[in-house]
């Protein structure tokens, strides 16, 4: 178990009993939009989802009106493939950027799988403030680091980290990351929240470039 005063906090919300059996992976079905750039035009998606629990690993399964979209991270090894209706590839990134930038994912999106915080061995955890605590894992030599904020009923309600990678033209740049979540409800046997966006923090101001909803929970 997660040995934090505000983690646990959340734990007990999200209605998972101490010594409760870990599922295996635990599935979740999503649905919104995406942006790819600031001003551009929204593009709907659903998708599927799946997180190891007691390691870091997960897959992303997304369709979009033309594209098929494949996100995973597992063994500190991330992977974005985009396959045009789902057959011909156009694009596969791998690489220690996109490596960082998956397991960075994983961590933000702890909240959706709440079952993760008490048995991934793989999850370092250190409390910043009353209502603030980092977690950290290792990729490869490295270690990335989020940011997670609770509100005072110790729901989750923000992730943030300093710097993930990302694309811009044909160079990586380091942005800062963050997220929110909202509309707590009960899916699936645990207590989540089932709305969420990310952004990235430009220069030029904020980009909102996901926002979603979660529509089922399922443990395996």
């Amino acid at each position: 178990m997660v040995a934090l005063p505000a983690a646990g906090a959340a734990l007990r919300r999200a209605g998972v009993p101490a010594g409760a059996p870990v599922p295996r992976r635990v599935r979740i079905r999503q649905k919104g939009t995406m942006w790819q750039k600031p001003g551009g035009r929204g593009l709907p998606f659903t998708a599927v989802e799946e997180f190891a629990a007691e390691v870091v690993a997960f897959v992303w399964r997304a369709r979009f009106p033309l594209v098929r979209v494949l996100d995973r991270y597992a063994n500190e090894e991330g992977l974005l493939e985009v396959r045009l209706l789902g057959l011909v590839p156009v694009a596969r990134v791998r690489g220690p950027d996109v490596d960082e930038g998956e397991a960075l994912r994983y961590l933000a999106e702890l909240p959706w799988v709440p079952y993760t915080m008490a048995a991934n061995r793989e999850l370092e955890w250190r409390e910043l403030a009353d209502r603030l605590v980092e977690v950290t894992t290792r990729v490869r030599s490295a270690r990335a680091a989020l940011r997670l904020e609770f509100d005072t009923a110790g729901d989750f309600v923000g992730v943030a980290a300093d710097a993930r990678p990302r694309r811009e033209g044909k160079q990586i740049v380091r942005r800062p990351w963050a997220g929110s979540f909202g509309d707590y409800a009960a899916v699936g046997g645990v207590r989540i929240p089932t709305s969420g966006e990310v952004r990235w923090d430009l220069p030029e101001g904020p980009f909102t470039y996901w926002r979603g909803t979660i529509t089922a929970l399922e443990t395996g």
